[in-house]
């Protein structure tokens, strides 16, 4: 294919990309992507927006990578096909016997390819020049034909590379390249021993290699050498085994290279026939240089065979003509040699047909054709024979004739050098294509023809596509501005710009119809049929005025309510300020500005209502692009003057009291929020220390851990420090805003001191920022052992979370390193402003980043820390994984408690003390909350057993029961109440064993708390069985007993006798001395005892008695009277029987008081510890 002149320069680079289609995919590929998430929102296909949403752009990037994974599968199951294909070769390989000898022919090919490639410099190099190949049985002088008579070199000689010499060569001149095997590949007798084939499968693989080369023409022509003396002497047997040979050769050929060729037999040696020497000395170089021989005009036919005939006939008429002039020159032996010569030659012709006939015949198949016969003599080595003699001799077996040797002094080639110049390669395109290149062919061109038939189609719909969309946009503008003429105008007063929006959505949507013609090329835009370029301009105009009349003072009404409200000279009022001078001039306009302010100022008054938002937004962003009311009223429009007045005086005394803050101030306030949206979103401490943060950390404010760009080493580096030559822009756009006309230059003097004030306050800000961060930052309390584990290993595992947090803090604190050179770099290096910030903050925060110093050595501060919490690790580990967790908690505790041994808990608060801060605390709350988890594992077992061991008893035998219960009919027996009770009981034991080192023993040092971890109503019920442990149980643990004394008082006048009988102990009394009986409880074990208290009537009449019976009778009765005169160590208790009372007086233990309710009634123990 030839190309363009224009168009040469660019071939290689085309070539390349034709042979790079994966890269072509690729690209697609990422093209594709970036136009979804770059231009996807806006793309419109008809009056669809398929990328609109975000969801429908994550939609489609999920397809293109599904897309790519089932490419790049499909790629690898092709490489893996390919490997293992590889793979089995190279396996058949290792037990090729001939693997050697096929690989010696490869490289010799590959570095022959590289050689040729080199010297002809283009891409399609193998069909530079036409491929012959030359064939030839041994002796037949074919190499020396080429050398000689063509002139052919070779390009790489196979002794310089690595191994044996191959079996061919490849030559090559200006002309034609030519393969020449030599006669083992044509004769192929693969008699070597443990090497079969070999010839045939190097043969194979130089044609296979030639067919891969140049898959459309392999080879351009066959050239057949023939020693014409050695065939016609031979015999039949000999002429069969050469055309065996050569026919079979050429089938191989037709098979592999899937071509017939046009085949050029060249009769060798002619110089060996009796008389050669005699008839051609005369000739003249011209002569000897030009072709003798005949080359067909009709191809792939039999009629070469008459024009051979015909031309065998000239040849000889011609040297009989020339026979009489030769005979009468020279001698008689010469004369004899001229008339053997043309005999021998005459009769040649009978052997030559037969045998090309032979040769050439296949059976009535497609096979090569003739295209010239032609004789030649590239060299004389002087051995000649007569075949008239030696065919005489042999029939009268006469013996072998021998002639003399003929001297040669001087050798040339004879009838060769045209033959190659002129006829040979002059017909390179005689070969036919391969039918396999063909096959290929005519299926890409199909392919090809089916890929454009279907773009003519895509085309041709798409001319479609676009002369309807135009056409319905022209429709659409139409019925817009028609909807918006019948819009009445509000007349409301608005301070959003959402009561403009019923007149400004039509007229916008007819404005938009053909799209945003300013950004469009028309005669390009929609196939050459795009018309907004020509509508578009007279329906903007009216858009235009009202969004300058309209909309825009409708923002502004609102923006002057703010302004007036905001506190004087505040950042607040300076930002709003900016933003209505950026809406009325657009000299100084910053649209992102504007749109970022907007957008907050909107969604705070129209929450939850997008669609508005999007669409108030949409008619701000046409305004801030296409509108310039100051410069309307530079022009001397008076309606915008109008317009504008209501805002004028507001502006210049804001711009006025503004004017009055310090210029510093302003710059930086400036820096800041130009920063905001310049770089990056905040860097967020959460994720910079990866996913073990939560596990580890709690924030007690998110909003400290947001770090703003512009307080990190990327926003010091490529922002501060660079605004160095812009501080001067950010005063001009502030001194734009204030409306400030002098003062704007600025001398490097002003400039230098201005960035050192702007500068300590930007490093005081940067230092306050990440304290903040890191005061923010605690470790989070740990619930449970594995939580405390869990955090453990986020520190010291792969997440490295408290190195990472330092780390954070390292990576932006720390100055930039310093050339290795002293001198003057080294000074500038040190003199720079970005060196002396950083090492100012670095300063700062030496403590902190101290912990990372030599961080890889065995000794350094943050290994000594990871060991601690290592030992740590394995302790908590230890109790996990125990057999029983809480026990092995609870072991360690009591252990903790008796002081046994230190664990890796105090440890580790014995390191954080020598840690700086924030290290120091984190170290410190990981040891807390660990003990805390320890303690509350242990609990939790303990809970269990409490519920086991202690409440399943106490709901068994005591609750809702007397004495717990005064009106409860059931009562605790004394031997369960002595069980659960007394010293050693069940709860007195549990007490001792489990709970005493939560309650008693101080386990709360290592927390912020000063309380048990045990719950306050347990200790409280714990502390009520203590009390009446002691109450009704002594310290001699001799079982259950009460001591007390009891005084009769008095009994009422119409009683002469009261008896009271306390489990048998009598005390008896009439109206006399008052006596105290000391008094014991139980007095007897018995369920029948009983207590009773009997009044004897003066009247003859019956006793009257109050009886209680059991083992807590006694109490019963004492606590079933009237109770008053209660007193520390005594109480009166009055009954009062049938018209009768008796008063007696109980004394008693303050301390041990049996008869309390409050000790007995309160008593009530709950089903949890903590």
């Amino acid at each position: 294919m030839k190309f363009p002149l224009a168009l040469t320069a660019f071939k290689p680079l085309l070539s390349k990309i034709k042979n790079s289609g994966i890269t072509v995919l690729i690209l697609l590929w990422l093209a594709c992507l970036i136009f979804v998430w770059w231009k996807g929102a806006d793309f419109v296909f008809g009056e669809y927006k398929p990328f609109e949403t975000v969801a429908g752009r994550w939609l489609t990037t999920a397809i293109l990578v599904i897309v790519a994974i089932v490419f790049i599968s499909w790629k690898m199951i092709q490489r893996l096909k390919t490997l293992e294909a590889r793979q089995q070769e190279d396996k058949k390989k290792q037990h090729n016997p001939i693997r050697e000898e096929i690989e010696t022919q490869r490289r010799y090919l590959d570095h022959w390819v590289n050689k040729f490639k080199r010297i002809i410099e283009r891409q399609d190099y193998q069909y530079v020049l036409p491929w012959y190949i030359a064939l030839g049985i041994e002796d037949s002088g074919k190499k020396t034909l080429l050398k000689e008579g063509g002139r052919f070199v070779e390009l790489y000689d196979s002794g310089e590379g690595a191994g044996e010499p191959v079996h061919f060569k490849l030559l090559s001149n200006e002309q034609a390249v030519v393969l020449c095997p030599k006669h083992t590949l044509i004769a192929q007798q693969d008699n070597i021993e443990n090497k079969p084939y070999l010839y045939s499968k190097l043969w194979n693989q130089l044609l296979n290699w030639t067919a891969e080369t140049r898959p459309r023409q392999p080879l351009n022509g066959i050239i057949l050498t023939i020693d014409l003396y050695q065939l016609v002497t031979s015999n039949k047997e000999q002429k069969d085994q050469y055309i065996k040979q050569l026919h079979q050769r050429l089938n191989e050929i037709l098979a592999i290279t899937q071509a017939e060729l046009p085949i050029y037999v060249i009769m060798t040696k002619l110089d060996r026939f009796y008389g050669f020497e005699s008839i051609y000395e005369t000739l003249t170089a011209a002569q000897k240089e030009s072709v003798l021989g005949v080359t067909f005009e009709i191809n792939g036919t039999t009629e070469w065979k008459l024009e051979l005939q015909s031309f065998w006939q000239d040849w000889l008429s011609q040297m009989n003509a020339m026979m009489p002039a030769l005979l009468f020159r020279d001698n008689l032996e010469k004369q004899n040699q001229i008339f053997s010569y043309i005999r021998q030659l005459s009769t040649a012709i009978e052997v030559i047909c037969p045998f090309l006939e032979q040769l050439i015949a296949n059976g009535g198949k497609s096979f090569h054709f003739f295209k010239g016969v032609y004789l030649t003599s590239s060299t004389q080595t002087g051995k000649i024979d007569n075949v008239f003699v030696q065919s005489a001799s042999e029939q009268y077996q006469l013996g072998l004739q021998t002639y003399s040797t003929w001297a040669v002094k001087n050798t040339q080639p004879y009838f060769s050098y045209t033959l190659f110049k002129e006829v040979l390669f002059s017909f390179p395109n005689l070969a036919k294509e391969s039918r396999r290149w063909k096959k290929d062919y005519r299926h890409k061109l199909k392919l090809f023809s089916i890929i454009g038939g279907i773009a003519a189609l895509g085309f041709i719909g798409l001319w479609q596509y676009y002369y309807y969309k135009n056409h319905n946009a022209g429709i659409n503008v139409l019925e817009q501005v028609k909807t918006f003429k019948e819009i009445k105008i509000s007349e409301q007063l608005d301070y959003y710009g959402d009561k403009q929006l019923p007149i400004l959505n039509p007229i916008r949507e007819a404005t938009l119809s053909y799209g945003n013609y300013h950004e469009t090329q028309y005669w390009l835009k929609d196939m050459g049929l795009y018309q907004g370029y020509f509508i578009g301009p007279y329906v903007e105009e009216t858009y235009l005025k009202l969004l300058q009349l309209k909309f825009l003072p409708a923002i502004m009404n609102g923006l002057l309510v703010q302004l007036n409200e905001a506190e004087p000279e505040s950042e607040e009022k300076l930002e709003i300020l900016r933003v209505m001078r950026m809406l009325d001039d657009k000299t100084g306009r910053d649209d992102n500005f504007v749109k970022d302010f907007m957008k907050k100022y909107w969604s705070e008054q129209f929450k939850g209502q997008k669609a508005l938002q999007d669409n108030l937004m949409s008619h701000l962003d046409y305004s801030l692009q296409h509108t310039d009311w100051f410069n309307g009223r530079l022009q001397g429009d008076e309606i915008l003057i109008k317009t504008y007045q209501p805002y004028e005086l507001p502006i210049k005394e804001a711009q006025d009291e503004l004017s009055r803050s310090s210029i510093y101030n302003r710059v930086y306030q400036n820096l800041k929020i130009k920063a905001n949206s310049v770089l990056a979103a905040p860097l967020d401490y959460r994720d910079e220390i990866g996913s073990g943060f939560d596990s580890v950390y709690f924030s007690n404010n998110d909003e400290f851990l947001k770090i703003p760009r512009f307080f990190t080493e990327h926003g010091l580096k490529n922002y501060f420090i660079k605004q160095d030559s812009h501080l001067v822009e950010l005063i001009a756009m502030d001194s734009w805003v204030l409306n400030l006309k002098e003062n704007l230059e600025y001398s490097d003097t002003d400039r230098e001191k201005m960035l050192e004030r702007i500068s300590e306050q930007y490093v005081n800000d940067y230092i306050a920022t990440w304290r903040s961060a890191l005061n923010n930052l605690d470790v989070k309390e740990f619930e449970t052992l594995s939580e405390s584990i869990t955090a453990i290993e986020k520190i010291t595992g792969g997440e490295q979370t408290l190195k990472r947090a330092l780390q954070v803090l390292s990576d932006n604190t720390q100055p930039p390193a310093l050339p290795n050179e002293e001198g003057k770099t080294l000074q500038q290096a040190v003199e720079s402003l970005d060196y002396r910030l950083m090492a100012h903050i670095d300063q700062s925060f030496s403590d902190e980043k101290s912990v990372l110093q030599s961080a890889d050595a065995k000794n350094s501060t943050i290994q000594s820390i990871y060991q601690k919490l290592s030992d740590l690790h394995r302790y908590l580990l230890s109790i996990q994984n125990a057999p029983d967790s809480g026990k092995a908690a609870l072991r360690a505790v009591q252990f903790r408690v008796d002081q046994k041994s230190t664990d890796p808990i105090l440890e580790l608060q014995q390191l954080a003390k020598t840690m700086p801060q924030p290290v120091s605390r984190w170290l410190d709350q990981i040891a807390e909350y660990s003990w805390r988890s320890v303690l509350k594992s242990a609990i939790v077992s303990l809970e269990v057993e409490w519920n086991e061991k202690v409440v399943k008893k106490y709901k068994l035998y005591i609750k809702g029961r007397y004495p717990f219960v005064s009106q409860s009919q059931q009562e605790v027996p004394l031997s369960e109440f002595s069980r659960f009770f007394a010293p050693g009981g069940t709860i007195d034991s549990f007490y001792e064993t489990n709970l005493k080192p939560f309650i008693e023993s101080d386990l709360s040092h290592i927390t912020d708390e000063n309380s048990s971890l045990i719950r306050p109503d347990v200790v409280e019920q714990l502390e009520l069985a203590k009390r009446i442990k002691e109450t009704f149980f002594n310290s001699d643990n001799d079982g259950i007993g009460v001591h007390f004394s009891i005084e009769p008082l008095s009994i009422s006048s119409n009683k002469r006798r009261s008896v009271l009988n306390l489990d048998g102990q009598i005390v008896d009394y009439a109206h006399g001395l008052r006596k105290k009986t000391h008094v014991v409880w139980p007095n007897s074990m018995s369920n029948n005892v009983e207590s009773k208290l009997t009044l004897v009537s003066v009247a003859e009449k019956s006793p009257r008695s109050l009886v209680f019976k059991g083992p807590w009778a006694q109490i019963k009765l004492l606590t079933s009277g009237k109770i008053s005169n209660i007193k520390a160590g005594s109480f009166d208790v009055r009954y009062d029987i049938h018209e009768g009372y008796a008063t007696y007086r109980v004394y008693i233990d303050e301390s041990d008081n049996p008869f309390s309710w409050d000790m007995l009634g309160k008593f009530n123990i709950p089903e949890t510890l903590y």
